[in-house]
């Protein structure tokens, strides 16, 4: 190999002396710059364009497929020996042997600017509306009782109150009639699954880890198949909102929910304050420590976040039925709507309540 490095540089030193015109005294003295310069092109086109990164380049074209010929089949079949012409014989493919070629190749294997992946979208939890507007919503939700729904329908009714309605497909399925009168009122269904289903061990250890054996797949069925028993019932559709029952979900079935069609909708809570507007009416075990009576969810309501922003853009959480035998927070509701009217306060539907976020 050294041999025929020689022999190239040779060869071009021999080239530039014989462009001289014979006879020119001068030539003993430029032979020196010749060899100078003949080095100087000889270094340039060997050891700046010769290194291992092209040997990257040889690898690249390799696998591209054409056969790259070896080193010493190479100089066999070329015409010159030049040394310049050698080094890009042996770098580039047999068919584009020259310098262009070879930077052009160079060009194309360099790093492209890396894409940037943009975050996941994340199935919201909404629990308030504006804090700005001196609106709240009164939400109800029916899983399989209807105890206080007949009372509750009046009360809203006399007031011209219009609201959103939770239903699981099992309450439309148990009560139609009450249903239709809903619909007939005014007020918006959205979905609170077929079944009213545990969705998480929160239950169990008060965390809200998906439980086993609930997937997209189940997520779909419980809501798709309500949403269809009540256009079956009532010839429109559910509002594309949904609240989990028990209020038992996390990401993961918000975003399979989401999937479905199905925003979920929870209730507002104070967590500086550890105040909340569930109204927990459906406890009925007076000894629990979750247990209110419905003079005191009228004061949780009514007092909720004083000295804050108050309920404004608030989602109140009550339910259609309940298993207490006394006590009912319905008989209570004419107070509340009337104390907060009095505040300057509306009632709205949830999907107005969002209309004004936005």
């Amino acid at each position: 190999m050294v041999i025929r490095e020689v022999r190239a540089f040779s060869l071009l030193l021999s080239k530039k002396a014989a462009a001289i015109p014979i006879g020119n005294g001068y030539v003993p003295a430029i032979l020196p710059i010749l060899a100078l310069t003949s080095i100087h092109t000889y270094t340039t086109l060997t050891t700046k364009d010769y290194k291992p990164s092209i040997r990257y380049e040889i690898q690249e074209f390799k696998d591209s497929s054409p056969e790259i010929r070896s080193l010493d089949t190479t100089i066999k079949n070329l015409k010159t020996t030049d040394t310049a012409q050698i080094v890009v014989a042996y770098n580039a493919q047999p068919e584009e042997n020259n310098l262009k070629n070879l930077f052009e190749k160079k060009i194309k294997l360099q790093p492209k600017t890396p894409v940037i992946v943009k975050p996941k979208f994340i199935a919201p939890d909404i629990t308030r509306g504006n804090v700005m507007k001196n609106e709240l919503s009164i939400t109800f939700d029916g899983g399989s009782e209807a105890t206080d729904t007949e009372a509750i329908l009046n009360i809203l009714r006399e007031r011209n109150i219009k609201t959103t309605i939770f239903l699981t497909g099992e309450f439309i399925k148990r009560y139609p009639e009450l249903v239709k009168k809903m619909v007939e009122d005014g007020h918006e269904i959205g979905n609170h699954s077929l079944t009213h289903p545990h969705l998480t061990t929160f239950e169990k250890n008060f965390k809200q880890q998906t439980l086993h054996g609930v997937n997209k797949e189940f997520i779909t069925r419980q809501l798709k198949e309500t949403a269809r028993i009540f256009k079956e019932l009532t010839g429109k559709d559910m509002i594309p909102y949904w609240r989990a029952p028990y209020g038992e979900q996390n990401a993961e079935i918000r975003q399979w929910a989401y999937e479905t069609g199905f925003t979920h909708i929870g209730w507002t809570t104070d967590y500086k304050n550890r105040e909340s507007l569930d109204s927990l009416d459906w406890v009925s075990n007076e000894e629990s420590e979750f247990y209110y009576s419905a003079d005191e969810i009228k004061d949780r309501i009514l007092n909720f976040d004083k000295g804050g922003n108050e309920v404004k853009g608030g989602i109140v959480l009550m339910h259609l039925g309940t298993d207490r035998k006394d006590s009912h927070v319905s008989t209570k509701l004419p107070e509340i709507i009337d104390s907060l009217e009095q505040r300057g306060y509306r009632f709205v539907k949830v999907s107005e309540l969002l209309n004004k976020r936005r």
